[in-house]
C-alpha cells in the first residue's frame, strides 16, 4: 500500500551511490500531436538529480527531431522531493498526497508548463498482493529487477497550460505517472516494457512487461504487472499478451494486446504509433518512447509505450 509519506524520499541510512528515486509525468495534446514529459532521477548517494524535459510531435528516429529538449544530468538534489525547485526552472509540489502533483516549468525558447496531475485512483503498488495479483517479494519478478524494488503507477487527470517554442496549448488529458525507489545501477538494466492506454477518467490500462528482443510476435513480451481502470474500479491483471504489430528496426509501429483481470474478464486494445523518439534516459540505454493512439470498443485513447533496450546487454548481438 502506498501512503502519503511515500511521495517523499526513501533514502536508506547506508545509501549507496546507485540508489535512485524516480518520478515520471507526461501529458498529451492529441489535436497538435504533442507529447511531453518530465522525468527526474534523484541520486542521494552522490547528491545529484537528473531532470529530463522533452516534447515530441512526430515519428522521429534521431533526437534532433524532438520538438523541445532540456536534459540535465548533474543538478543539485533538492532537500525535499515533495516540494522543490531546480536551477533548470522546474518546480514540483505535491498535494492531497499521494495523489496530486503541481508542476511548473520555466524553460528556454519561450517554453513553459503549468500543470496539475490529479490521481483518479489509489496508486497501484506492484508489490501489494491486495492490489496486484502478480505481486511478489522477489524484485527479479518486478519486470525491471531491483530498479522496481518499490514502484507504483497511477492514472491521472492532467489539466493546465503549456507553451512550446512560443505556441500555447491547453492540456486536458488522462495519462499514467509513476514513482520508483531502490537500487538502480546503470550497468545490466533489464529489457522491459512500460505501456499504458487512456480513454478517459472512466477507462484506462497500465502494464509492465518483461521483454526479450531476440524473440518475435507474442513471444517477445511477458506480463509482469498491470491493471485496468473501469468506472473507478481498479482491476489487477493476472494474464496478458502483447505484440508489436510491425517494427522499423527496433521502433514499434503499433501494438495489439489482450489483458485478463482476476475475475477472468478480457480487454482487447489495438494501437498505432503517432509520435516517437529514441530516449537516452540513462547513458547505457536506448529506450524507445512512443505515443500510441489506442482503440477499444469504438473509443479512441492515447498512451505511452516505453521499450527499454540496454546497450551494454544488447549491442554487438546482431540486433541492428
Amino acid at each position: 500500500m502506498i501512503r502519503a509519506e511515500d511521495v517523499a524520499y526513501h533514502t536508506p541510512a547506508d545509501v549507496q551511490y546507485d540508489w535512485a528515486e524516480t518520478n515520471y509525468f507526461s501529458f498529451v495534446v492529441p489535436e497538435a500531436n504533442l507529447t511531453g514529459w518530465v522525468y527526474t532521477i534523484a541520486r542521494p548517494g552522490i547528491g545529484a538529480m537528473v531532470c529530463d524535459i522533452e516534447v515530441m510531435d512526430r515519428i522521429g528516429r534521431i533526437t534532433l527531431e524532438t520538438n523541445y529538449f532540456d536534459f540535465q544530468q548533474h543538478l543539485p538534489m533538492p532537500e525535499k522531493l515533495q516540494d522543490y525547485t531546480l536551477p533548470n526552472g522546474l518546480s514540483v509540489r505535491t498535494a492531497n498526497e499521494p495523489r496530486d502533483y503541481l508542476i511548473d516549468y520555466q524553460g528556454t525558447d519561450d517554453t513553459f508548463f503549468k500543470l496539475k496531475f490529479a490521481g483518479i485512483m489509489e496508486p497501484f503498488d506492484i508489490h501489494d498482493p491486495e492490489m496486484d495479483p502478480l505481486a511478489s517479494t522477489d524484485p527479479n519478478k518486478s519486470g525491471f529487477g531491483s530498479a522496481y524494488a518499490n514502484h507504483f503507477d497511477m492514472t491521472c487527470h492532467v489539466t493546465g497550460q503549456i507553451r512550446v517554442r512560443g505556441k500555447d496549448y491547453a492540456v486536458d488529458c488522462v495519462t499514467t505517472m509513476d514513482h520508483s525507489w531502490g537500487p538502480r545501477n546503470e550497468r545490466g538494466m533489464n529489457p522491459m516494457g512500460w505501456i499504458n492506454g487512456n480513454f478517459g477518467t472512466d477507462c484506462a490500462f497500465s502494464t509492465i512487461w518483461t521483454l526479450d528482443q531476440f524473440k518475435r510476435g507474442w513471444d517477445q513480451f511477458g506480463l509482469a504487472h498491470g491493471y485496468v481502470l473501469v468506472d473507478g474500479e481498479v482491476r489487477g491483471l493476472t494474464n496478458g499478451r502483447i505484440r508489436a504489430t510491425s517494427r522499423q528496426g527496433p521502433f514499434p509501429m503499433g501494438y495489439e494486446t489482450v489483458l485478463t483481470d482476476a475475475q477472468g474478464r478480457e480487454y482487447s486494445f489495438t494501437g498505432t504509433t503517432v509520435n516517437q523518439t529514441p530516449w537516452a534516459c540513462y547513458s547505457n540505454i536506448m529506450a524507445i518512447n512512443t505515443t500510441v493512439r489506442w482503440f477499444h470498443q469504438g473509443r479512441e485513447g492515447y498512451g505511452l509505450a516505453q521499450e527499454n533496450w540496454p546497450l551494454d546487454r544488447l549491442s554487438g548481438k546482431g540486433l541492428a
